[in-house]
């Protein structure tokens, strides 16, 4: 297939992929990024379950898309696991870094893949029609909460 005949139902396997790649980078090091900087009470067992929960939705999430590639659906999985994963997930770790001036595992992998896949991703879901600018505008703030209460309840240990 060549990448002009790429649609968006396509290119959103490409997150399993990289989320995957974005646990390996994190794996040996969150824990203890977390622990000394969000909260002593988050383990390795948190991280596993909360990154093989991750796997499993990213690629259920997929195949959701691949087999119905309509709105409602797109909107939901941009909302609530594109967005947030992708998205939010770089902005936490390159703010995360600067903030406590020690590299976040999962920096590299937001950067140089979660940042280009949400790219296109978006713009193909935009031009095939299946996000338009309320949508994305919507799922933007969705996306918005939905991380920030995920990373304080998860790794914050918050709530």
């Amino acid at each position: 297939m060549f990448i002009s005949e790429l649609t968006f139902r396509h290119v959103v396997w490409l997150f399993p992929v990289t989320f995957g790649l974005h646990v390996l980078e994190e794996w040996p090091g969150f824990t203890p990024w977390a622990r000394k900087h969000a909260s002593s009470s988050f383990t390795q067992r948190h991280y596993d379950t909360i990154h093989a929960t991750g796997i499993a939705v990213a690629i259920v999430s997929a195949a959701l898309v691949y087999e119905f590639p309509n709105r409602p659906i797109t909107f939901l999985v941009f909302s609530f696991v594109l967005a947030p994963s992708i998205f939010f997930n770089t902005i936490f770790h390159a703010g995360a870094t600067v903030i406590t001036r020690e590299y976040c595992p999962g920096l590299i992998t937001a950067l140089t893949l979660y940042l280009p896949l949400f790219f296109v991703v978006s713009s193909l879901a935009w031009s095939e029609g299946l996000l338009n600018a309320g949508t994305l505008s919507a799922s933007f703030v969705i996306a918005g909460a939905f991380h920030t209460w995920e990373v304080g309840h998860n790794v914050f240990k918050a709530w």
